[in-house]
């Protein structure tokens, strides 16, 4: 089975295909982390980290590079978005039973794989430091990097790593070695935050008291893992209370990573298994 996994529009894609890349070739498949865009016409399945991503050879499948933070990521129901997982896609592989059953919508296959991008650091966050992960700046409406004084995080007595988006910042802590450093993740609408809910990380979102009373989706019912926080007044109390506090929302962060993402530690041998079964089928 020969497997191209395109990486071509954004370098940190990589990281959703890096686990699964790894698992394919331990089972002596061919695996390819492309880079340039170059097609293969012998591929039996090209995995696509966004719905923008081209097809490079044999059957599509969009595995999607982020947690889908609804409403906020409306794209998610536009025809745009149908239309290009369309042109470019065959099967949607989804993180969880919720989000297979959310895609419905978008009237492809889907198969319930988890997140092969998290494998290896469920029960191995080693902590020390304060994780704060705004999402990017061409969304105003939840960008929080302008709300939060970066000086003010070095007080708790923890190291501060700030990542930003990375198609528009340049970060020196990968995101998967910043994951596994925090004892505490402060985000906004960023997946950062959901992901951080999902490996069992304290963690305080920053809103915007607009989107408080949305219908549930998957990804708000999950932030009951968090605390949601609007002002700074309340941010810098929740971080203390947090710190203190680490345990005190831990079964419910648990409940919210069932939701999120199935298969804790083992969605790349999942993964893996799903493309068997269908190029065989």
């Amino acid at each position: 089975m020969k497997i191209i996994h395109n990486c071509s529009v954004f370098s940190f894609h990589e990281d959703y295909c890096l686990n699964i890349h790894e698992e394919l070739l331990s089972r002596g498949h061919e695996s390819i982390l492309e880079r340039d865009n170059r097609v293969y016409p012998d591929a039996d399945f090209t995995i696509q980290p966004d719905e923008n991503c081209r097809n490079l050879g044999g059957k599509g499948i969009w595995i999607n590079h982020a947690f889908p933070v609804i409403p906020q990521n409306s794209f998610y129901y536009c025809a745009k978005f149908y239309h290009d997982l369309h042109k470019n896609c065959d099967y949607i592989f989804a993180y969880s039973r919720d989000w297979v059953e959310f895609h419905k919508l978008h009237d492809l296959p889907s198969f319930n794989v988890g997140l092969p991008k998290l494998d290896k650091l469920f029960n191995n966050i080693d902590g020390g430091s304060i994780l704060f992960a705004p999402t990017h700046h061409k969304k105003p409406e939840v960008y929080s990097a302008e709300k939060v004084d970066i000086e003010k995080l070095k007080n708790y007595g923890l190291d501060v790593i700030v990542r930003g988006h990375p198609a528009f910042n340049s970060n020196q802590v990968p995101l998967l070695e910043a994951l596994k450093k925090s004892s505490l993740v402060i985000s906004d609408y960023s997946s950062v935050g959901l992901e951080a809910i999902a490996l069992n990380i304290p963690t305080i979102l920053i809103g915007d008291k607009k989107w408080e009373n949305e219908s549930p989706t998957v990804s708000i019912k999950a932030e009951k893992g968090a605390i949601r926080v609007y002002d700074s007044e309340s941010l810098y109390s929740a971080i203390k209370h947090t710190l203190e506090n680490p345990k005190e929302l831990e079964f419910e962060r648990l409940e919210a990573s069932e939701l999120l993402c199935n298969h804790l530690g083992n969605a790349s041998k999942v993964t893996v298994d799903t493309l068997e079964s269908l190029v065989d089928a």
